[in-house]
Order: C-alpha cells, then structure tokens, then sequence
C-alpha cells in the first residue's frame, strides 16, 4: 500500500490518495513514523504536484517539517525547482519552514540562491526576513553562495532585502576562511558584483568593508586577479589597500572549482616570515621594509595635492595677467632677432601671445579641476565640493573675460578682437580636453624617447671613463703575441 501511494505522488492523483486513506486511514501516520523521512510529499514537491501537495498537507502537515536522507525538506525542494506554487502551499503550513536546515546546514533560501530562483527567493524572504542571515555549516550567508555560484541577479535581490529590512551589515559577515562577499568576487573576477557593491548605492552608505582581511590576512585587492585591472581599479578608488602584514610582489590567485576555496599563492609574502627556510635562524625584519610602498590612500592624496597646487597657480594667473605693451624698443631691428621682435610688437604678436597664455592656463586650469572632481568622487559630503569646485570654475571664466582689456595695453582696444580672442581661449582648451588621451599618449611615447637618449648619453659617457681609466688596456690586448 505505501508503494501505491508513493506512485499516486508521483503523478499526483489525489482520486488515488484518497481511496488509500479511506482503506487505512493510519497510513499516513505509519509513514510519517518511519525514520528514513522520505514521504510522499517530497516525491510531490520533485514532481511538482501543488495539487497533490496542498491535499497531502491537508491530511498530514507534519509531512513538512520532514527532512529526508539526502538533507532536504519538502522545502527545499520546492526552492530548488523554482515552484512558487508549491513553496506557496508549504509556506500555509507555518513559516518556521523557512529555517529548517538540511544538507551542510543549508536552509530553502540557500537552495533557490544557489539555483537563481529569484520568485522563490523573494517569496521566501517575504515569508521570513530573518532568513537571510541565516547561515551555512561553513558560515555563509546567502551573498556568500550567490557570488560563489555567479547569481547576480540574486545578489541584487538580497542587497534590496537588507536595505530594506535595515540588515546591510550582513554584506560584510565572513565565512569560515574569513572572506567576505567582496573578496570572493575579486578572487573570482566578477567584475558585476565588484562594481555593483563599490559603484552603486552600496559604497554611498558606507556599507562595504573594502579593506576587510580573512584569516590569511588578505584584502579583497590581495586576492584580485592582477591581470584584471578594471576589478583592481575599482577597488583602489574605493580605497582598498593591500594587507598590513604582507608586501606586494607576483601574485598567483587561485580559485576551486566550486568556489569555496580561496589561496594567494606566493603572491604576498609575509614581512616577518622569510620566503626561504634553511638552517640559519631568521632575520628579524626590518623596518624600513615598507619604505617606498606608499598605499594607494597615500598616492591619491599626493595627487590631490598637486591637482590643487596646479589649480591654485592657474587661478592665481589669470587674476594677475601679464601684460603686452604695445610698443617697445627694438635694439637690433636687422636678421631673425629684429624680425622677431617686430612681430612681437605688432597687433596681431601680442594677440597670439595673449590667446597662447590664456589657452594654456586654461587647459591647465581644467584639467586639474577635473583630477580633483575624479579623486573625490567617492568622498563623503560630495556635492557641496562639487558645487564649490563650479563656482571656482565659474569665476575663472568670469575673470578671462577681462583678461584681454587688462593685458594689451592698447589705446585702440577693440572689443570684438577681446571677445574674439577671449572665446578662442576657451574653445581650444575644450577641444584639448577631449582629446587629453592621446595628447597624454603622445607625451609619454616623446618622454620613453628622451629617457632613452639620456641613457645611451649616459652608457656613452660611462664607456669614455673606463677609456681614460685604463688607457691601456685595448692596446694590451692588440700588442699580445700570438702563441706558436
């Protein structure tokens, strides 16, 4: 009889369950009696029988609580499919469901992130809040799992649920290794959670730990691909620094099939541990070992400094001009010099020499205020910077429209020239700035070049030393005689 109503189950015929109950009306309870808990409302739930299922539950909703041999409640099942309807129905029965544990210590939630079931999920999470902060055998939550198994989509759900439910510092909670969500997406490379925790709303509420060590002693940038700089880049504007006790070198990310395993390989030796045993005793460090190895808070700072002392000597010159006399003695009027220095007094000279000035300390101008809008962009209090930064720029601009009338010093200003030459002043530093990568591109290629010349110059320089130290060291070697 139990083996006809595990068939009925199966293709869940509620006519068959019912003639079975009427001829032993205990059968019910003789199963659920059994010790091996695999019911016939888990065959429904794979089968995906809601009818079948709301019947069975009906009869005996102690049927739900059941855990199976493999660890799986009815559940778990259910989650796993993506069935709604079944989850539904089981979720009638009480929502102490949704904790119910099973393989690994994994809860129904687990199993439909794992899965990528998000109706599920969120009809789970609405059943039961509490569940998300539910955790695994390992100590994963259900970010942990999402991440481990490429669900993005779910990871947006469950970040939606803990803002919602005020419960964000879950995204911070570590497993058993000691890894949060954002080292496993760093060590994974996957670039949508990486940014969608530090570029998204997440990094405005100051929820993400960017620089949290697992027991290794590793950062989320630590564990990061070093060939994938788009991931590392986000992470070093979100201020992400490498572990205290570990000094940069060739790093080698290693990632198990399964996505529970993490190993840096070599990839930052210990300070205070030598990478080579042998039977000396060891060192003691040093401590200038992290002389030179400025962090990348450090770096960004330095920069900032020197955007704005740029800034501040562009602001300041186009408050005090210089000025083009208009006239002015020439001591040599013949050759290069004296055709020169007529042009230089002429109208359209000192025009030119005005537009190269203000072009120049424009673009200057602008492109420091766009490396200090860059470098803050994730600081707190954002907007009043970047408003105080448009009135600077606002006010630069109103000063260059005087410009022309303060520094030519001419009795027969005219007005269109000045406002001719003051719009060029803006157009060609605008023009520069869209095209700052390849001006830049070109610069660093001219840069390599002369650094090569000055090497060679000094290889020349070195070699015409050692000449004139050993001066007769080639004759020597010229004048030795050849063995007979």
């Amino acid at each position: 009889m139990e083996r006809r109503l595990l068939e009925a189950a199966q293709k869940g015929n509620v006519d068959e369950l019912n003639d079975l109950i009427r001829s032993n009306a205990l059968i019910l309870e003789e199963m659920a009696l059994e010790g091996a808990g695999h019911t016939p409302l888990h065959i429904a739930c794979v089968a995906g029988h809601s009818d079948f299922v709301r019947e069975l539950l009906k009869l005996m909703p102690k049927f739900a609580g059941k855990v199976n041999a493999g660890g799986f409640s009815p559940l778990h099942m259910a989650a796993a499919r993506g069935d709604v309807e079944t989850a539904r129905e089981l979720l009638r029965v009480g929502q102490s469901l949704c904790f119910v544990k099973g393989r690994e210590g994994r809860i129904p939630l687990h199993y439909a992130v794992i899965n990528g079931e998000l109706d599920v999920m969120k009809l789970l999470l609405s059943a039961s809040p509490k569940s998300i902060e539910m955790t695994t055998a390992r100590e994963e939550t259900a970010l942990h799992l999402a991440v481990k198994n490429n669900r993005f989509d779910a990871v947006v759900v469950l970040v939606e649920h803990l803002k919602q439910h005020n419960k964000v510092q879950v995204i911070n909670w570590k497993d058993k290794k000691g890894d949060t969500v954002l080292h496993l997406a760093a060590a994974a490379e996957n670039f949508e959670v990486v940014e969608f925790m530090l570029c998204g709303h997440a990094l405005e509420l100051g929820i993400v730990e960017v620089n949290a060590l697992n027991k290794s002693g590793s950062t989320p940038l630590d564990v990061s691909c070093r060939s994938d700089r788009e991931i590392r880049e986000i992470l070093s504007r979100a201020g992400a620094e490498h572990g205290q006790s570990r000094s940069p070198s060739l790093q080698i990310v290693r990632v198990d099939g399964d996505g529970d395993d993490i190993e840096v390989a070599t990839s930052y030796q210990s300070v205070a541990k030598p990478a080579v045993e042998n039977d000396h005793p060891p060192s003691p460090p040093r401590k200038d070992s992290n002389l030179g190895q400025e962090s990348l808070g450090d770096k960004r700072s330095a920069l900032l400094v020197v955007a704005a002392l740029i800034a501040s000597a562009t602001y300041q010159a186009v408050l005090q001009p210089p000025t083009f006399l208009k006239k002015f003695q020439i001591h040599n009027e013949k050759g290069l010099v004296g055709a020169y220095s007529s042009f230089l007094a002429s109208t359209t000279g000192r025009n030119l020499a005005l537009l190269s000035f203000m072009s120049s300390n424009t673009f200057g101008f602008l492109i420091s205020v766009q490396a200090i809008i860059s470098l803050t962009h994730d600081l707190p209090l954002k907007l009043p910077l970047v408003l105080s930064t448009f009135a600077m720029v606002w006010t630069y601009l109103s000063c260059m429209v005087n410009v022309p009338s303060r520094s030519l010093l001419d009795e027969n200003f005219s007005f269109v020239g000045a406002a001719f030459i003051g719009t060029l002043a803006i157009v060609i530093p605008v023009v520069l700035l869209l095209i700052q990568i390849k001006i830049a591109t070109y610069l660093g290629m001219w840069i390599e070049f002369l650094s090569r010349i000055n090497i060679l110059c000094l290889m020349d320089s070195l070699s015409s030393k050692v000449g004139q130290t050993h001066p007769n060291a080639t004759g020597a070697r010229r004048q030795r005689p050849v063995p007979i």
